[in-house]
């Protein structure tokens, strides 16, 4: 099977941490992880988390393991309960623009649903309510821009071999170190690989 068609698989809801696509206020989201060959500086060592939401066939999302050595606070002096929380990288789109990403039982404003009890948004009002909450950093991530890919862009690196894919697993993406993720994730994702890759040899394995 085609990484292409595992992707399609899980943006339409096969992977069991993913909603149904009848659910109209909630995206397909899944990981993408980068291969060691990755040719995009952009893309290096990174580990994007990915939705497609809505009528439109575009892709977008934030690369959540990289993170600028700034708080909050440096950023928007006004945030003063900021200080917990860094700046992080979200992509090379928009870059200016900040969304975040955060973990509770109430979504944001204007926000999207990327799995259970995960949000996106770009709210202004939204985000300086969380932070005057206050949101601890283990719910909470802030990025300065985002990633994006064209209707197809985004499959035809897939079949490239750029990319590994892996379902959401919002526990680890708050917990694990940023420097650590990448490559805990690319064995998750290669060894996953080779385990669907030959399941009849599993099968006549002998006890």
């Amino acid at each position: 099977m085609r990484r292409r068609d595992i992707l399609l698989m899980l943006i339409c809801g096969l992977a069991p941490c993913l909603v149904r696509a009848a659910e109209p206020a909630v995206s397909r989201s899944v990981l993408l992880i980068a291969n060691e060959d990755m040719t995009d500086p952009r893309f290096r060592e990174s580990v994007v988390l990915v939705t497609r939401h809505g009528s439109s066939q575009s892709t977008l999302g934030v690369i959540v393991n990289r993170a600028f050595d700034l708080s909050l606070d440096q950023v928007f002096p006004d945030f003063r309960l900021a200080t917990q929380h860094r700046l992080h990288y979200g992509g090379p789109v928009s870059q200016g623009q900040i969304v975040f990403l955060v973990r509770g039982t109430v979504a944001p404003k204007a926000a999207i649903t990327l799995a259970d009890k995960l949000f996106i948004s770009s709210d202004g009002g939204s985000l300086r309510r969380l932070i005057e909450a206050p949101t601890p950093s283990d719910r909470l991530r802030v990025f300065d821009g985002y990633a994006a890919w064209a209707p197809g862009q985004l499959e035809n690196e897939i079949d490239r071999g750029d990319w590994y894919l892996l379902p959401v697993d919002a526990d680890l993406l708050f917990s694990e170190p940023l420097a650590e993720l990448w490559r805990k994730l690319l064995r998750r994702a290669t060894q996953r690989m080779v385990w669907q890759a030959q399941p009849a040899v599993l099968a006549l394995a002998p006890d």
